[in-house]
């Protein structure tokens, strides 16, 4: 189909007016939005910093030192304050430009770039941007505090006159580095000083060399200076034998090339055959060993903090005192594994970086993961191969296990039971039905079980297994049981609980064995014990028979005496009555006297049993003082006693105390007798030890036990007296020991002994 040219024109016409008036509608918008976006940017204005900060540098922009403070500088202020501070970084490069010329062009050029926009805080980056400010303090932004940012090497100020001033010393890391490398070098005998010939090379170089005072003449100390880059390549390549490197700077050599010091470590490390060492933490990784390093992350992290604080308003000089710096072990992993240093001898803390990993650190995962599917693969081998072998043992093996404990059971008199407490079931082994008179086929209950038990026992054994459940979890009791034919059985039984998941009692299990023939031997060595102290007494009374017959023949005596007197009263035509009624009275007081000796006599010989009551630890003392009175007076021993009135009643039985006391006074008097001194003396004491206790000791003046023979006194037939049995204080030891007591000897220092024990207190005075 043809179209008219006219038609194709005038269609050509409306669109060409359509596009014009679309164009003319979008200029438009964009003009509307353009007003719009410059009156927003007109209602809220870019924030205007409240704080300049200028950065100055000594050195070169890409030293690397300077990079890690500038970024540790950025990302303090950033992160620690909510301000917009703004921050400028200006770079003096001292090391190319010297000259007093080149400061005052830089010093004019400051002045005119900050005149409008002065900083508020100066950061001075290393010495020379320090001794820039300071020369012309007025002229270089006078008035601004000044944070001193320094590092190993630089001067420090000191007796700063400007308060304004903040400066936090770095520590000696080259002296420390040093003394590290003897330390893992101790066989190093000649120490090589590597530094270079600028002027920062000599100003570091001359400040190291007064602080190698220090060591002494440990080792031969060879300065490799003032040499180009090639001299110093063959001096390191030819050093002797047990020869370390320390490394301090190098901006230019002898042949006056310039470098960054890290830049100079790269081109001499790889030739010297002894291993270097520096004290910047950016010479690791470039062929040093390692050193005692400030990180310099830290030292523009702190010098920011500083910065800080001095802009918040505190004192610039209290600020820095507050502050200080740790140095850190820092070392390169493969230079250690060259020189073979092992990390064991590193000082604590070091950090290793560059650690080259071993074939197993690289591979571990893919190693562990093969050996370990070849082992399941061998063990799933293994596990079919015998699977078929266990099924064959697995009843054999149950039915040995049940012989062995049937017959360790057996072989030991033992009767097992378990008590399930969830179903409130008991079952009991044939051993244990037998001991406790049950039938095999007899079903066994808690409360029958306990009838079976003394009626004595019943509530000891209920508050045993009550604390074991409760959280002991074990139990061990010895109890009586009544037998159906009417005899009694003494039952040793021991067991354990077991909890569940939740720590819940769900079983318990125990042992029981008859002990009854161990009791029977108990008693009969109490008895024969008590026969033993019967004997003593005996024997201590033969001793006393004299002494005894002297003390009634006196009573006796008098009452003759008295009898006589009566009669011859009596023949008189008048009697005097009052007289003889005076003299029957002193006859009836020595019969008393006569028969008091005689009845502690009788006590002494006639009882064997223990009889344990309260007692009044004077009224005791007072008995045997009593009984050896005449011998005492008749040996010229003097018999001193002290014992308070206010001391406690102890619990115990008093014929068999009297033994052990009359026993210890007799020792005594035996020992002093011996002497042949002027003062022969016998003393019994008594007082309270502690909250339970009361101490009674006898002491005498006599020679003491000799040192080597006092462990054996309370040895059985171990004597020191020519008659003697060697039994008195052993029997004495068994009878304060069966009251609960102790007894023990010990010398005194004034010469003579000592034997004292103890007694417990009765319950009834301690519940007081």
């Amino acid at each position: 189909m043809r179209f008219p040219l006219g038609k194709v024109r005038e269609d050509r016409a409306n669109q060409e007016r359509w596009l014009g008036r679309l164009f003319s509608l979008t200029t438009v918008g964009l003009l509307i939005l353009a007003w719009a976006s410059v009156k927003a940017g007109g209602q809220a204005p870019a924030p205007m910093p409240s704080h300049r900060v200028l950065v100055l540098y000594s050195d070169e922009r890409l030293l690397p030192a300077n990079v890690i403070v500038d970024e540790a500088i950025h990302a303090t202020f950033t992160a620690d304050t909510g301000d917009h501070i703004e921050l400028y970084s200006e770079f003096l490069d001292v090391v190319r430009f010297p000259g007093e010329e080149q400061r005052q062009r830089q010093r004019d050029f400051f002045r005119e770039k900050y005149r409008d926009r002065p900083p508020d805080l100066v950061i001075a980056v290393g010495g020379g941007a320090f001794a820039f400010l300071m020369e012309r303090r007025a002229e270089s932004f006078g008035g601004v505090p000044i944070v001193y940012c320094s590092a190993a090497g630089d001067p420090h100020p000191e007796h700063l006159s400007d308060t304004r001033i903040a400066d936090v010393p770095v520590p000696d890391t080259a002296g420390r580095t040093l003394e590290m490398m003897l330390r893992l070098h101790p066989d190093a005998r000649h120490v090589a000083i590597v530094s270079g010939t600028g002027p920062r090379d000599r100003q570091y170089a001359d400040v190291f060399r007064e602080e190698l005072t220090t060591f002494g003449n440990r080792v031969a100390f060879t300065w490799l200076t003032d040499l180009s880059m090639e001299e110093l390549r063959g001096q390191l390549s030819h050093l002797p034998d047990h020869t370390v490197v320390l490394y301090l700077t190098m901006f230019q050599d002898a042949a006056g090339e310039t470098f960054t010091p890290r830049q100079a470590l790269d081109a001499f490390a790889p030739a010297s055959r002894a291993p270097i060492y520096g004290h910047y933490e950016t010479y690791v990784g470039h062929g040093i060993v390692g050193g005692s390093t400030v990180p310099f992350e830290e030292i523009g992290r702190k010098a920011a903090q500083l910065g800080i604080r001095i802009l918040a308003g505190e004192d610039a000089q209290a600020v820095a005192r507050s502050e200080s710096y740790q140095t850190v072990p820092m070392f390169d992993g493969r230079q250690l594994r060259r020189w073979k240093i092992s990390e064991q001898q590193l000082p604590p803390g070091s950090i290793v970086r560059f650690k080259e990993a071993t074939y197993w650190e690289q591979y571990h995962r893919i190693i562990i993961t093969s050996l370990s599917l070849c082992l399941l693969e061998a063990l799933l081998i293994v596990a079919l191969l015998a699977q078929l072998r266990r099924r064959r043992l697995a009843e054999a093996s149950v039915r040995e296990n049940e012989q062995r404990m049937s017959l360790a059971v057996d072989a030991a008199n033992f009767g097992i039971w378990i008590r399930d407490l969830a179903r409130n079931e008991i079952w009991a082994s044939d051993k244990w039905r037998e001991l406790f008179g049950f039938a095999p086929s007899e079903r066994l209950e808690l409360d029958a079980i306990l009838q079976r038990l003394h009626p004595d026992d019943r509530e000891a054994l209920q508050g045993v297994l009550a604390k074991a459940l409760a959280g002991e979890g074990r139990y061990e009791t010895e109890f009586r049981v009544m037998l159906p034919n009417g005899g009694i059985r003494w039952i040793s039984s021991h067991g354990r609980v077991e909890l569940d998941a939740n720590g819940q009692p769900v079983r318990i299990r125990g042992a029981s064995r008859d002990v009854t023939a161990d009791k029977q031997a108990e008693l009969d060595t109490q008895i024969l014990r008590q026969q033993v102290a019967h004997v003593g007494r005996i024997s201590m009374m033969g001793q006393l028979a004299t002494a005894l017959a002297h003390e009634i023949n006196q009573p006796l005596g008098a009452i003759l005496r008295n009898a006589e007197a009566a009669e011859l009263f009596m023949q008189e035509t008048s009697p005097d009555l009052d007289e003889i009624r005076a003299i029957v009275a002193d006859i009836r007081q020595d019969d008393q006297r006569a028969g008091a000796v005689i009845d502690r006599m009788r006590g002494l010989l006639k009882r064997q049993t223990l009889d344990s009551r309260p007692l009044d630890v004077g009224e005791l003392v007072g008995d045997v003082r009593a009984l050896v009175r005449a011998d005492a007076a008749a040996r010229h021993v003097k018999l001193d006693v002290y014992v308070p009135g206010d001391l406690p009643p102890v619990r115990g039985d008093r014929v068999h105390l009297q033994q052990v006391l009359l026993n210890l006074v007799l020792n005594g008097m035996d020992a002093v007798n011996g002497t042949g001194g002027e003062e022969q003396r016998v003393s019994i004491t008594a007082l309270l030890d502690g909250a339970q206790a009361v101490e009674i000791a006898v002491s005498d003046t006599g020679t003491g036990i000799p040192a080597d023979k006092l462990a054996h006194v309370f040895d059985p037939f171990f004597t020191t007296k020519p008659n003697g049995m060697g039994m008195g204080l052993p029997i004495s030891r068994t009878i304060i020991e069966a009251h609960g007591g102790r007894f023990w000897a010990e010398n005194n220092n004034s010469g003579g002994a000592t034997f004292r024990f103890t007694l417990p207190i009765a319950q009834e005075a301690a519940a007081k």
